[in-house]
Order: C-alpha cells, then structure tokens, then sequence
C-alpha cells in the first residue's frame, strides 16, 4: 500500500468527523476540564503513529519547534497551542480510527482509549488498538470487454493480491484503469468493481467489470472567449487536432499549454455537448478567458547581498496578433548601499566601485509557436552593469536568442545563444589573485572589452504545486554550456550545471525541502583561451547558498591590502610590519596585521562546486508567521570537487508569507578554520629623481605622527605576497561566525 495514499486516507476520514478547534477548547480551563499532556498509540503495525494521530482530534499541546527553545522552555504560555481533554471527542476518534482499519480492510479492528494523570490538570491519552487479522485480496479478474494487450491494464495497480482488502485503494485502482482506457482512445471507458468474500473466508476475489465503448477520435473542436487572440493561435497550441486518436491526457496538457500564453488569464478544454453523427466522434469545446492587452508592473524589493532593488515592466501580449510578446524590463539595484552597508539589511553589499548603482534594461519578443504547439522562439537585446562585492564590475551589452520545447508534464528543453561584448573593471586584484597576471600590461589586457559567445543546453523540470512555497513535488535543472572558438568567443570552455530540490508535506503545518546542486567547468587549453571569465566561475555563500557565509565568500578567496599599509609603522618608533625590499621581491609577510581589518577579502571563484541542503519549515499556529531549520553543506574548489573540506552551516529561521513570497531572515553558524590566504598588493619601484613627484613618495609614518617619507613610489602593476596569511576567526565559539541573511522568496 501506497503510504501517501494512507496519510490522505487517513486525513480525509479525520475530516468527516466533527471539528473541536484549539480556541473553542480553550474555554475548557473554565470548566475544570484537564490538558493533554500525550497522545500515545499501542498495538498499532499497519499504521504508523503518525498517520493515525493524523485520523484523530485530541492532540497534545505543543510548542512551535521556534518557541520551543524559547518562550515555552521559560514557562511562557504565548504561542503554544493548547488542547483539552473531551470525553466525547475520545470516542468519536476511537470510532474513527476504526473506521480507518475497517476502511483497509481491518475488519475485526477494535479501539479503546486510557486515560491517566499526568501532573496537575493535565491527563496522557492513549488509544489500545487491537488490528485483528486484515481481509485480503486472493485474487483480481477483469471481465466484460476485452481490452488490448499492450495496455497491460492489471500492472502497476495501487492494490495487489495479498494486500489488505482496503476500499478506497480498489476504487484508486478501478480510477487508474478508466484512466488508462481514455487516455488510448476509448473516451466513454467505464470500469465498475465488485468482490466476493466466501463465507468463512479470509481473502476475497475482485473483479473488474470493463466497458470499452467505441474507439473515439477528435470531433470538430470549437473554440469561444477569445476576443484578440484568433482561433487559429488557440488550435496551434493544443496537442491535438479534429481527427486523431482522443486521449484524455492530452485535454489536460492543453490546458496547460494555454496558460503558457502571456493573454490567456484563464483556459478550459472540455468534451463539447453538440451532439454528433457518430458516438466515436468527440467534439472538444475550448473556452478561454483573455487579461489586459498591455500590462504595466512595478515593484521592488531588499536584500542584504543588493540592498534596495526596484524594477519595472511594460508588456505588449498579443504583439501583432498570434499570442505574441514583446516586453521591455529595467531593473535598479544597490540603491543607498552606501548609506544602509552598516545596517543588517545590506550587511553584503558593496561600497566604492562595487557599491554604485547596479542595472539591467532589455528588450525581449516571445513566439509561443513555433512548427509545432510544443515549440517558441524568443530574441532579445540586453544592457547591463553588474557587480559582485570585491570581486568585479562588470558592463556588458549583447542580444539573446534561442528556442525551448515542451517535452513533458513540466518539462522544458532549452536551446539559447547569447553573444555579449563585455568589459570587466575594478578587478585588478581579482585578476591577479586568479589568473597570476599581475602586470599592468596583463591586467589591462584581461580588463579590456572582449567578446563571450556561449551555447547553452538546458533541461527545466517543476513538478511542485506552489511555486513561490512549494509544499510537494520537486523541480530541477540541467545547464550545459559551451563557448570557443567555433562560437566566435575570446574563450573556451565546458561549464556543466545541476541543481535538484525535492518537497514533502510531513503534515499540514510542516514541509521537509531538501536540494543538490553541483557544477564543474573545463577551462579550454592554448593561449588566453584558458582563462574563465569572472562572471561564469563558481561562488558559494549568500542567502540562497550555504548560509554561514556572506554572498560569494565560501570558496578560493584572496586578500587585498594597500601596500602603504604593509610598510608604514603602526605607531611611533615601531617596525613597520615589511621593508620595501621585501615587498619588491615578494617576500612581505603581512601577518602581523591579520587580526586588524585593513585587509579586504576576496573571493576568486572556483571551477567545481557542490552544495546540499535540508530545510524544515513550518507554520506557526494559524498566523502568517512561519519558521524553519535548515543544515547547508557545500563547498567551492579552484579545481575538480572533493568531499574532503566540505563547510557546514546549521541555521535557524523566520518567514513571513506575503503575495509575492515570503520574506525571511535566516542566521546561520559557520565553522570554518582560519586558512592561509593569498595576499595581493600594488608593486612598488625606487623614487626616480626628475621623473617622479616627490609627493608621489610613500609616506611610512605612523599615523598621526606626520609624514615620514621613503624613495619608493607605488607601481600599476600588482604583487601576489609570499607567505600566505592566516586568516579566520579562531576555533571555538565566537558571535562573529553568525552569518544574518535577509531576502525574499525560498532559498529553494
């Protein structure tokens, strides 16, 4: 027996009882009536505790798993849901629990109840289930029409011979087999069950009496609510047309299909009442329901990784007639980073270079049919700043073009070319720290504008019922990309990319949300062509990564320091921390100043990545409120994937459910060991009399003390130190590994 069938079996027999809700039994107190304290269950094998305290109303009082640890471990009596005994409602949910067993087939089942004390005005409730041995299925026919072999009719059936004899699983299996029929071609297939228990007997024999009716095909399908759209534009999106085979799947994949257009607001397919000549003949009656030609949205939102963002749409949907749609976007983000950086709300934001106003504008046209209902192109010319904190800044312009197909319930097959000219700034460090081009020249040559041409393939599956918190299902995506060149790009590479969640309903206030995501790229081989852009690397960390960490810094990551700082004395008449002479040849070791917060943390990128999640949310009481505990694991590595260094991140959270998604605040623990990191600096030269400024020199003193002046000047070209620093928090407890995450939406 299927154990999701059960749960809702047992679900729907507890709703047909009578309801004593948590707010009415708060009145009990009043009375002298106790609480409960436990419910317990003993005797039970076919069904677990769960399931059947799901079947039943008393329930013990609880805590919300978030004010468990709190308010409710205090002796604070707010947020906890409280429920009181009832003599009445205890038979009724003995009765319903044998319902339950009778309904699978228990027909012997019995249930008694117990109560004991359990302190002061407080009882433990315990239901004695005694199952008694289960009728069962000995056998399962088909009678009446003879059906075709290769639809193999009696497989894979919700009930087998030697289940139990449970009614609501033989009428999912008579459900599955009509099923089956109208989706080959027999529309008007009726199946009825019936079974005989000899008297005296244990097992039963079961039989399925089946009416084909004719093999049907389309009849003439008609088509009414459509004022902008033309008829032929609804007929090109069905997976159907008059004259083939009827197959009821294809009815609901229809409607699904229309929906897919901008216009449709609503979509019905349905077997049309105008008679017909012929009972095979089915005539489908298609009615839509058409929204606003144009659509104008705005809308904003915050995070701490882009702080204030604000984007706005203008939508034509039915562009020169055929369900076409030609949209323009403008988005604006790291508004006020500069002025909210030191607030939890931007805490990821950038400052300087990286903290100026980010955005995005395109302009994009949507084909919904292409050859065929499954198929639609899409063009578009994009614009674009982009900017990662300490890490680059990237402007880049490019059109985008490509066309997907529907291959499955929810699935999509992807095909897209995005030719881009982009130009990468403020990176210096980065560039240094991950491709070792130090040199102003190498630096300026990786810097300037280049061309990046990729091909991507890509898979999208979403089977969840709600997109913005899905309660059941799964979803996952498969990204191939490819740039070289044969595609006419400055670089080549191999990037593969997956990412799979899945979401099971534990019960009505709790959901398990578990994802694997893993990326690997292959750098291509020869000349500049080895080089990965910034852009396209791996990054780990942030509010919808591993959440220990701040947006971007799981991973490879350097350090940036001003070389000014490396050879001026912390105070005066002390040792500055290097000599220039160290810093010409490399060998400065900045580690005296590790602890201080003159370095500037980098990440780099990597080229593998793996990352796992486990998230429990749930509801807290009836509220929009809701919490959630979650384990992240994941790591970023310069090369390959290991599973030796992998960081862990335990977290807990809030959410708020809003139209638009829920906004949550997470704060997770990062354990991550102090590393030695790698530390970029400006090179320096010897002061050259006549050709450079005497102000140019560097100035050593400590501050506050005046200037203090060497003949040294600061180069354009860059420096990667040697040794490394130790840099991190030291093992053991400490506030500053909280990491604090505040968006909207799931992480996943």
């Amino acid at each position: 027996m299927g154990r999701a069938r059960t749960l809702a079996a047992a679900a729907a027999l507890a709703a047909t009882a009578p309801a004593v809700l948590p707010g009415a039994a708060d009145g009990a107190l009043q009375s002298g009536r106790q609480e409960v304290e436990s419910v317990e269950f003993a005797g039970n094998r076919a069904f677990t505790d769960r399931e059947l305290r799901r079947a039943v109303r008393t329930q013990p009082s609880s805590c919300p798993l978030v004010l468990a640890a709190t308010t409710c471990a205090l002796g604070i009596d707010w947020g906890r849901d409280r429920f009181y005994h009832s003599p009445r409602i205890l038979t009724d949910d003995a009765e319903r629990l044998v319902y339950l067993y009778r309904a699978h087939g228990f027909r012997r089942a019995t249930v008694d109840t117990e109560v004991a004390p359990a302190g002061d005005d407080a009882v433990a409730v315990r239901f004695l289930v005694d199952e008694g041995e289960p009728y069962r299925v000995g056998s399962i026919n088909f009678a009446g029409d003879s059906t075709p072999p290769e639809l193999e009719i009696g497989t894979g059936l919700p009930i087998g011979v030697g289940d139990p004899l449970s009614f609501l699983y033989l009428g999912q299996a008579s459900d599955t087999v009509t099923r089956r029929l109208r989706d080959s071609g027999y529309a008007f297939a009726e199946v009825f069950r019936r079974h005989r228990l000899p008297a005296g007997s244990d097992t039963a024999t079961v039989t399925y009496d089946v009416e084909l009716g004719p093999l049907a095909t389309v009849g003439p399908v008609r088509v009414a609510g459509n004022r902008l759209l033309g008829a032929d534009v609804v007929l090109n999106r069905l997976p159907f047309q008059e004259g083939d085979r009827y197959r009821e799947r294809q009815i609901r994949e229809a409607q699904r299909s229309l929906h897919e257009i901008e216009i449709v607001a609503r979509a019905s397919v349905r077997v049309d009442t105008v008679p017909t000549e012929a009972d095979s003949i089915v005539p489908i009656l298609v009615e839509i329901t058409e929204g606003d030609l144009h659509r104008v949205r705005a809308g904003g939102g915050l995070n701490s990784a882009e702080c204030l963002n604000v984007e706005g749409l203008w939508a034509s949907r039915n562009f020169f007639g055929g369900g076409r749609l030609l949209q323009a976007r403008a988005r604006l983000s790291n508004l006020l980073a500069g002025a909210l950086q030191s607030s939890p709300l931007c805490s990821q934001a950038g400052t300087g270079e990286y903290g100026q106003i980010n955005w995005a504008a395109s302009l994009d046209f949507n084909q919904p049919v292409f050859l065929s209902s499954k198929n639609r192109v899409f063009g578009g010319v994009f614009a674009e700043r982009q900017s990662q904190k300490n890490i680059f800044v990237r402007d880049a312009f490019g059109v985008d073009f490509g066309m997907s197909r529907t291959v499955g319930a929810g699935a999509v097959l992807g095909l897209r070319v995005r030719p881009e000219l982009s130009r990468l700034d403020a990176a210096e460090a980065t560039l240094c720290a991950t491709f070792l081009a130090c040199a102003f020249a190498d630096v300026a040559a990786l810097a300037e504008s280049t061309w990046l041409t990729p091909v991507a393939l890509s898979l999208v599956l979403d089977r969840t019922v709600d997109v913005l918190s899905p309660r059941r299902g799964h979803r996952a995506l498969l990204d191939l990309e490819y740039t070289g060149k044969a595609t006419g790009s400055d670089f080549a590479y191999l990037r593969a990319f997956a990412d799979g969640s899945v979401y099971r309903e534990i019960d009505e206030r709790a959901v398990l949300a578990l994802r694997l995501r893993a990326g690997r790229i292959r750098p291509g081989s020869g000349g500049p062509s080895y080089l990965v852009p910034a852009q396209k690397r791996f990054y780990g960390g942030g509010a919808s990564s591993v959440r220990g960490f701040a947006q971007s810094t799981l991973g490879p990551r350097s350090l940036s320091i001003g070389v000014e700082q490396l050879l001026r004395r912390p105070e005066p008449g002390a040792e500055p921390p290097c000599v220039p002479a160290a810093v010409r040849d490399l060998t400065c070791d900045g580690s005296p100043l590790a602890g201080s917060d003159l370095f500037q943390l980098r990440p780099v990128g990597g080229m593998g990545t793996l990352e796992a999640s486990a998230e429990l949310r749930f509801d807290i009481s009836e509220s929009p409120l809701g919490g959630t505990a979650f384990v992240d694991v994941g790591q970023v590595w310069p090369s390959g994937i290991r599973l030796d260094d992998l960081e862990v991140a335990p977290g807990v959270g809030i959410r708020y459910d809003t139209a638009f998604g829920p906004v949550r605040l997470d704060v997770a623990y990062s354990f991550r060991d102090p590393e030695h990191l790698q530390v970029v600096t400006s090179q320096i030269r010897p002061f050259v009399s006549g050709r450079d400024d005497a102000s140019d020199r560097i100035d050593i003193g400590a501050p506050g003390g005046g200037g203090e002046y060497i003949d040294w000047v600061v180069s354009e070209d860059l420096a990667l130190l040697d040794p490394p620093v130790l840099f991190g928090d030291e093992r053991g407890f400490s506030l500053r590994r909280f990491q604090l995450h505040f968006s909207i939406g799931q992480a996943f």
